[in-house]
């Protein structure tokens, strides 16, 4: 495909080449596409594989065409059951969705960071009645754009109670409202106007995707979408089109607002061509009304999930036929107005009463009450609002619609709805039997099929969608500013390149815990199979995200530009460490690689055993114990101790976990934790600012841009406690608990808030291994600490003072579980006389991770090993 992000040949232009930005302007970038005159393509996409789901996303992202991305959700997460979801992917079961709620945010997150950003904004789609899990789960991750509604995912696709359904979805519009308080600005897209799929008369369709615009403005957005979803007459969706418009403008004044179409939600044409002719006539159609986003549907509707490559040639397809719709002339000359006689309908647009109808529902629901929600309650109660042909106990079900045959749909009753005599007049046709209804169902399919067949040809691109040329120019134009610029004929169109060194990054929206997104150019996050030079540059490509993801080979890997700049600067970063500890007095000793036991307190890792001889022994999972031990040997220690940690498989896709890892450890007798942070704060300094002023060139090569660091340099690292770092997290939705280790999603979404690194100290008893000692002054709290990163990277550090006494070991080993008798050596020489210190440790990998600036933990390590992955 091309490199390029255009529309239709040269008549759009590519993306902006700026760093990653928070999600947060879903609205703003379809608003800037359509000053640009171009239209927004969406697919319908979800793959419960992250690796699926990411390579999905970004092949829309790549399409010949302005697109914005789609995460489509499973069943068992539309309908909150979230057991069932973790069922079937520890299972291996397929999933209709990606389950959002159920894979960690760390594998979302890492599905999204090297594709998602400004210039490519994702909207979550899901069809649930309750959607607040769905709200959390994708702030969680950094996304703030959805859709639905209290009525248009409640009446059509749930038993949910109406009231339930209100309820729910006040709930979660006011949680995603919640995001634009950390400078995001949440999109919702209402559903209302596709209801049923088909066979509802627009001004229903109207009526319900307005007021539920409206109810989303009430509860906190200020940014929405109206959505109307093409029907069997192109005259009939233009005039409605018309008038969803309109009434968009007039009573949603003060709100960032577009309006979408849906393709053809009914019965598909079977064919490849008829399908493509519907798919092209929505794309006209959209131009023609005004819409500013289409969401396609591909030639395998009728019979199949469709593959990526036929979601794309769908986005294709239909921005080739929306530019050429734009470019061909009206009378008069003006471009974008021509309406083509289809064969489908009527020609002629006029006033049907859709308006009429519309204006009179909105208005008979709008004064039953102040509250847009016991409104609709209220309106579905007394028949006010009645849905054809939906069986959801609140629905009436009195009302009933004909399809005429010219494709227009007709009210057949109107049951109590206020609507009676306001659309054109004549006899109202009859209420539709068995035969009748499927006959209308069918019709669309039944009519494109046979149109297919007469005009094999009529389905193929427009050649005229090529170019749109002013005055010998291509206009290619900047989606991402709003700017257009003028590039003479012949002109070759190139890939984006990588932003030069000293480009500022954009740091995360605090809603959003998600590390920098690569630049484009640079080694994508995660797992690597192929490279390809570009300039000078690797540019690698995701292969694997899951627990069965193949490492890249060590060949490749070794070799990589990207790889030899990571581990130079790991390189420096140590060779920093030990000059600086030694010339403060440390001596590095060498650690053992196994022992009778290890560190207990490494959260959710299981340990390896190894025959020693006959006895079971344990690979190192951190040289805590034996630091200790050191001090009856030197007074300062310090070693880079390898590591072994069994992590759990969902780490695979955290982009900071490796089950094979190293840790600079450092050990002072007589030390309190206040000397341990010192240490910790002056020697991360160090070792930052050396690297730094020492290894240009690799920063550069890396798209690194030092100036990250100002603040670093500085030091004076701020401190926060546990319970205030608990409050924070609760503060911005996060479920953190008071009594545990802040998890890994908590600490990345503190990190995204910060410019510098900081301390979190006083972890709660229990929270941590039996060798943190407990506060004499504040019983029940650790004299511990762990250092985060700034911009999303997480933990690089943990530290303690040690407790040296013996019954209080032997009290908190029991207290936690452990038996003492395992650890007779340690006690052994803790009765005997070990000293009390203080110490850390920094895990190389991270630390290499955040200051290279790479997407995963993996990338800094020369032959790495992630949970689940048999790599060499």
């Amino acid at each position: 495909m091309s490199g390029s992000r255009g529309g239709a040949g040269d008549g759009l232009a590519s993306r902006p080449d700026t760093p990653a930005l928070p999600a947060s302007g879903f609205g703003a970038f379809v608003a800037r596409a359509r000053a640009a005159g171009a239209l927004v393509v969406q697919p319908r996409m979800g793959m419960a594989d992250p690796l699926r789901m990411r390579d999905g996303l970004r092949a829309t992202r790549d399409a010949d065409a302005v697109t914005v991305g789609t995460i489509t959700l499973d069943s068992y997460t539309r309908t909150g059951d979230l057991a069932a979801a973790r069922r079937a992917l520890a299972e291996g079961a397929g999933l209709n969705g990606y389950p959002i709620a159920t894979h960690s945010a760390d594998t979302t997150r890492t599905v999204l960071r090297s594709v998602a950003d400004g210039r490519f904004p994702v909207q979550v789609r899901h069809g649930s009645a309750v959607p607040e899990h769905i709200v959390r789960a994708l702030l969680a991750v950094g996304l703030d754009a959805t859709e639905g509604g209290p009525v248009s995912y409640c009446l059509p696709y749930s038993r949910t109670p109406l009231r339930e359904a209100v309820a729910g979805w006040r709930r979660g519009c006011e949680l995603l409202a919640s995001a634009a308080e950390f400078g995001a600005e949440p999109h919702l897209e209402t559903f209302g106007g596709c209801l049923m799929g088909q066979l509802c008369p627009p001004s229903l369709l109207i009526a319900v995707s307005v007021l539920e615009a409206l109810f989303f403005h009430q509860h906190g957005l200020r940014a929405v979408s109206l959505s109307y979803a093409q029907q069997a007459d192109p005259r009939q969706d233009e005039e409605a089109l018309t008038v969803l418009g309109r009434l968009a403008r007039e009573l949603l004044p003060d709100v960032e607002h577009h309006v979408v179409l849906y393709a053809y939600m009914g019965v598909f044409p079977r064919t490849p061509g008829g399908a493509t002719l519907l798919l092209q006539d929505a794309a006209r159609l959209a131009v023609r009304a005004g819409a500013a986003r289409l969401i396609v549907k591909t030639t395998a509707e009728a019979h199949r999930i469709p593959t990526v490559g036929e979601n794309v040639r769908a986005l294709e397809t239909a921005a080739a036929a929306a530019a050429a719709e734009r470019a061909r002339p009206a009378t008069g000359g003006v471009p974008g107005t021509h309406v083509e006689d289809t064969g489908v309908g009527d020609t002629g647009v006029g006033d049907t009463g859709i308006e009429a109808e519309a204006r009179a529902l909105i208005g008979a629901v709008l004064e039953l009450d102040a509250d847009i929600g016991r409104a609709l309650i209220r309106a579905f109660a007394a028949g006010y609002l009645d849905v054809p042909y939906c069986l959801h106990p609140d629905n009436a079900g009195q009302a009933r619609s004909s399809l005429a045959p010219d494709g227009r749909l007709h009210w057949s009753n109107v049951g109590s709805m206020p609507i009676a005599g306001l659309a054109e007049g004549g006899p109202r046709p009859p209420i539709l039997g068995s035969s009748g209804l499927l006959s209308a169902l069918s019709h669309v399919q039944r009519t494109y099929d046979a149109r297919a067949a007469a005009a094999p040809d009529a389905a193929r691109p427009d050649a005229r969608a090529v170019a749109r040329v002013d005055a010998g120019a291509s206009v290619w134009a900047d989606v991402g500013t709003g700017a257009e610029t003028r590039i003479p004929p012949g002109t070759p169109r190139t890939p984006r390149t990588p932003l030069p060194p000293g480009t500022p990054r954009t740091p995360p929206s605090p809603r959003v815990p998600v590390p920098p997104a690569a630049p484009h150019g640079r080694t994508t996050p995660h797992d690597v199979h192929a490279t390809t030079r570009v300039g000078t540059r690797h540019t690698m490509t995701t292969d694997r995200l899951t627990a069965a993801a193949p490492i890249p080979d060590p060949g490749r890997h070794l070799t990589a530009p990207t790889t030899r700049s990571a581990l130079r600067i790991q390189h420096h970063l140590l060779l920093a460490a030990r000059g600086f500890l030694r010339e403060h007095g440390f001596t590095e000793l060498l650690p053992p690689i196994i022992g009778p036991v290890t560190d207990p307190g490494s959260r959710g890792s299981k340990q390896v055993d190894v025959d020693f001889y006959g006895h079971r022994y344990k690979l190192m999972t951190s040289a805590i114990l034996y630091k200790q031990a050191s001090l009856l040997a030197f007074d300062k220690i310090f070693c880079i101790a390898p590591n072994v940690r069994l992590e759990p498989l969902e780490t695979a896709g955290t982009s900071r976990h490796l089950a094979e890892f190293h840790q600079l450890d450092v050990e002072m007798a007589g030390a309190t934790r206040d000397d341990a942070v010192r240490l910790v704060e002056e020697l991360v300094v160090h070792m930052v600012g050396s690297a730094t002023s020492e290894l240009p060139k690799e920063f550069a090569e890396l798209g690194r841009d030092v100036d990250a660091f100002t603040e670093l340099l500085k030091g004076s690292f701020a401190r926060i406690r546990h319970a205030e770092a608990v409050a924070e997290l609760r503060g911005l939705g996060h479920p953190q608990s008071r009594d545990a280790e802040l998890d890994w999603d908590g600490e990345a979404l503190l990190s995204a808030q910060r410019d510098r690194p900081f301390f979190v100290t006083d972890y709660p008893k229990g929270s941590r291994g039996f060798y943190d000692r407990e506060s004499p002054e504040q019983p029940g709290l650790l004299c511990n600490f762990d250092l985060i990163a700034a911009e999303g990277y997480g933990e690089l550090c943990s530290g303690s003072r040690r407790t040296n006494d013996y019954a209080e070991i032997v009290t908190r080993m029991r207290e936690t579980g452990e038996n003492p008798q395992k650890y007779r050596w340690y006690l052994d020489l803790v009765r005997e006389g070990v000293p009390g210190s203080a110490g850390f440790g920094i895990g190389v990998e991270r630390l290499t991770r955040y200051v290279a600036g790479l997407d995963a933990v993996w990338q800094a390590s020369a032959f790495p090993k992630v949970a689940g992955v048999v790599s060499p």
